[in-house]
C-alpha cells in the first residue's frame, strides 16, 4: 500500500484564495491603525519640542523659540507647520531642527512659541496634529498655557 503525503493542487489553490479575501478585509482597517500611530507619533514629536524648548530656556537663562520653517535655519510665519519647524536661541544658535512632515496635518501658532528664561510664554498657544484628510481617526490639540506647561486634549476628526 503506498501512502501519498501532501497538497494537491486544488487545495492549494483554495487555501491561496482564503487568504487573499482575509488580507484583503484586513488591509483597510490596518491603514486606519498606521495613520493613528502617524498621528500619535507627530503629536510626540510636537510635544517633546515644546518641553525642549522651554527647558532650554530655563537652562540657558535666555529666550528660546519655537517657530515654523521653511529652510531649516530661519523662523517663517505660517500655520501650516508641516514644512518642519525649529527650536532657537532668541539670536543664536540653532538647537534642534524638525524636517518636513509628509502624510500629516500639523497647524500652530502663526509667529511660534517664546520661552522666556523662566520657562514662561507671551500667550496661550495651540498646535493641532492630525491625518492630512482627517476623516476618521484621531486629532490631539496641543495647548501651552502663560506658565509654558502644554496639556493634551485628544479627540476624534469631525
Amino acid at each position: 500500500m503506498h501512502i501519498t503525503r501532501g497538497f494537491t493542487l486544488i487545495e492549494l489553490m483554495v487555501t491561496i484564495a482564503v487568504l487573499a479575501v482575509v488580507i484583503a478585509i484586513a488591509a483597510p482597517s490596518f491603514t486606519s491603525v498606521i495613520q493613528s500611530n502617524r498621528a500619535t507619533a507627530l503629536h510626540h514629536e510636537v510635544l517633546g519640542a515644546i518641553q525642549l524648548a522651554r527647558s532650554e530656556a530655563v537652562k540657558r537663562r535666555k529666550d528660546v523659540i519655537v517657530c515654523r520653517t521653511e529652510d531649516q535655519e530661519d523662523c517663517a510665519n505660517g500655520a501650516d507647520w508641516s514644512t518642519g519647524w525649529l527650536i532657537r536661541e532668541v539670536g543664536g544658535d540653532v538647537v534642534k531642527v524638525q524636517d518636513p512632515i509628509a502624510g500629516m496635518a500639523l497647524t500652530g501658532p502663526n509667529a511660534g512659541v517664546l520661552f522666556h528664561s523662566s520657562g514662561m510664554t507671551n500667550a496661550v498657544t495651540n498646535f493641532t496634529t492630525t491625518t492630512s484628510s482627517c476623516t476618521t481617526g484621531t486629532k490631539y490639540t496641543i495647548e501651552v498655557s502663560l506658565t509654558g506647561s502644554p496639556t493634551i486634549d485628544k479627540t476624534g476628526c469631525p
